[in-house]
């Protein structure tokens, strides 16, 4: 999709996601040209799911978004029918998951609302014509041009070129290299679920900790039970579920699914419920196999001449341990366009505005990486986890923005 077809300005966005996704509209309603590419096929580009934390990042993305878009949000929630303005689904729970106790009623500063990964992209897609099946090869620079070169033989000619390709980006390899581009894995078993219940006595017993969300730390082990999808509020059965669980430990890729779910089940049967039936009740059909969590602390990059910067995951991998990803990458997109849209009014040179902007990504970025990895280990500990950045922070933008709600309340 095209806009503004006199404009000498050519965004080239890598990678569909949220981050890509809102950086599109964005720019066509700037009137500033683009062509956004997805490394996935169509057909493969919806089917993973799991849940992210929307909050600090909510009025952005309401402001990214066109008018009749952003009224249509509550369709990315993962249950539609909440009140996500009300206690308790303006909030979350966590637990001491060997004894069973409350050890906090974290109620979030602002609006918060839990979203389908697969719901929220599938709304900011609409009315985005999405390249798929372009795999990013290599890119060059020449003159005021970025020219990229995708594994399919096509290429593609912009001014710019904006690497929003997730974790594993392949514009962030060619800005660093491949051994400095790399994430690092984090060095934990991890296990991310989504599922149903067979019945709804399960469903609901599973839910009753929390509406939305809840946490449970065991001695060495987390736990994150969300609702992901609610077909039909009365019809338990028909409800989705994610868990997350981590615990530290190097996982052995040889495994079968049999045995994976022993190992899992083995952790859950030392935790107090209903965190323990929610483990011991996945049914035998789920994989369960483990996820690398990929790392990637930001550091200043050189964008070329204005030409190519990162946002998003590509910008800053971090664990979800803390609910900051999704947030930041709306910051990243917010901020792209933004820059974009001063080098087009000509109120500043393209290269000073990609540069400030991309300092300010891998400055806010690299302090998120640390404080959510830091997090990640110690939400595995109940011994240690109140002392945590997530225990004492939550989930606000940065630990100076608690400072300063905390001062004024």
């Amino acid at each position: 999709m095209f806009s503004n077809q006199n404009s000498e300005m050519h965004v080239l966005i890598m990678g569909a996601g949220v981050a890509g996704l809102l950086i599109a509209h964005g720019l066509e309603q700037a009137g500033i040209q683009y062509t956004i590419f997805e490394a996935e096929d169509q057909s493969t580009f919806r089917p993973r799911e799991w849940t992210m934390a929307l909050h600090w990042g909510l009025p952005l993305i309401e402001q990214m978004l066109p008018v009749h878009l952003a009224a249509r949000l509550r369709e990315a929630y993962v249950d539609p029918s909440l009140d996500f303005d009300e206690y308790p689904n303006n909030g979350t729970r966590m637990f001491n998951g060997v004894t069973g106790e409350l050890i906090k009623e974290m109620k979030l500063e602002g609006r918060f609302v839990r979203v389908s990964r697969r719901k929220l992209r599938a709304l900011c897609s609409e009315g985005v014509d999405v390249k798929y099946g372009h795999s990013l090869e290599h890119l060059s620079t020449r003159g005021d041009e970025v020219v990229a070169t995708f594994t399919n033989g096509g290429k593609s000619t912009g001014t710019m070129l904006v690497g929003a390709d997730g974790g594993r980006s392949v514009v962030r390899n060619e800005l660093f290299g491949q051994a400095k581009g790399a994430a690092a894995p984090l060095q934990t078993i991890h296990i991310n679920i989504v599922f149903s219940y067979p019945t709804a006595e399960q469903a609901r017993f599973v839910r009753s900790a929390h509406p939305v969300f809840s946490l449970a730390i065991g001695k060495a082990f987390f736990i994150l039970v969300s609702i992901q999808d609610v077909p039909d509020p009365n019809r338990p059965e028909t409800w989705r579920f994610q868990l997350i669980m981590s615990w530290p430990g190097v996982p052995d890729k040889q495994a079968t699914n049999a045995e994976r779910h022993k190992e899992v089940k083995a952790q859950g049967a030392q935790l107090a419920e209903p965190f323990k039936s929610a483990i011991l009740w996945i049914p035998d059909g789920v994989d369960v196999a483990y996820q690398d969590i990929g790392i990637w602390e930001p550091e200043r990059w050189d964008t070329q001449g204005g030409r190519v910067t990162l946002a998003g995951d590509a910008a800053h991998s971090m664990p979800p341990h803390r609910g900051q990803g999704l947030n930041h990458a709306i910051q990243d997109a917010f901020n792209f366009v933004e820059a974009a849209k001063r080098v087009q009014a000509g109120e500043i040179e393209q290269t000073e505005s990609i540069q400030q902007y991309s300092d300010e990504v891998a400055e806010r970025g690299a302090k998120e990486v640390r404080i959510s990895k830091q997090s990640a280990f110690m939400s595995m500990h109940v011994d240690q986890v109140m002392e945590s950045a997530f225990f004492k922070h939550g989930i606000a933008r940065s630990i100076e923005e608690k400072k300063v709600i905390e001062a004024k309340a």
